[in-house]
């Protein structure tokens, strides 16, 4: 089961650094597809960009979907944050299919993922008032129906393994990149 998440433009989306994951005609999961790790070695370094999961995402996976549905999905610039490698800068990438950011899911900004800023709160998660302090909104649950954590796209700015990941009451934590985690995806259509 999917969801319109997003189907507003505001002035933000059109900054040249700017995430466009969170502009436009947005289609998350609404729940998590399958359980799966972000990379099967326990590390964040090259962020999404590099991790396993983007790559299955965008492949494997994007593959398994309807191709009617592959031939209205667009190409999607996604900013994602980096982990505390020396010299890292935020990563930008075209994906199809992409995992969320932080601030797209809650309003205020924790400091754990670096391109906090390039990105917005979807339209879906604004209207329901998700924030790091009220985050019931962020529930998402797993193939036999319980409330279970789903992974993010954001690499943690305090080390070199963690991602960030929604928990299963829908607030924020970081694990290892190797730990298995709720797949949850979204996509643009245009």
């Amino acid at each position: 089961t999917v969801r319109v998440a997003n189907n507003t433009i505001p002035n933000e989306c059109n900054q040249e650094d700017f995430s466009q994951t969170a502009c436009g005609f947005v289609v998350e999961f609404v729940d998590i597809v399958e359980e799966r790790g972000m990379n099967s070695t326990n590390t964040n370094v090259g962020g999404w960009e590099a991790s396993e999961m983007r790559t299955y995402a965008n492949r494997a996976f994007f593959n398994k979907l309807p191709e009617d549905l592959r031939n209205v999905i667009i190409d999607t610039k996604v900013v994602s944050g980096h982990g505390s490698t020396t010299g890292e800068t935020n990563f930008t990438t075209t994906d199809n299919i992409y995992l969320l950011s932080a601030h797209e899911v809650w309003k205020n900004n924790f400091g754990r993922d670096t391109a906090y800023d390039q990105t917005r709160q979807l339209d879906y998660y604004a209207e329901n008032g998700v924030t790091t302090s009220k985050y019931s909104g962020a529930i998402k649950k797993n193939i036999n129906g319980n409330a279970s954590s789903w992974w993010l796209r954001a690499a943690s700015s305090y080390s070199y393994n963690p991602f960030l990941y929604v928990t299963d009451d829908g607030n924020w934590y970081v694990d290892d990149a190797n730990n298995s985690y709720g797949f949850a995806p979204a996509f643009r259509i245009g």
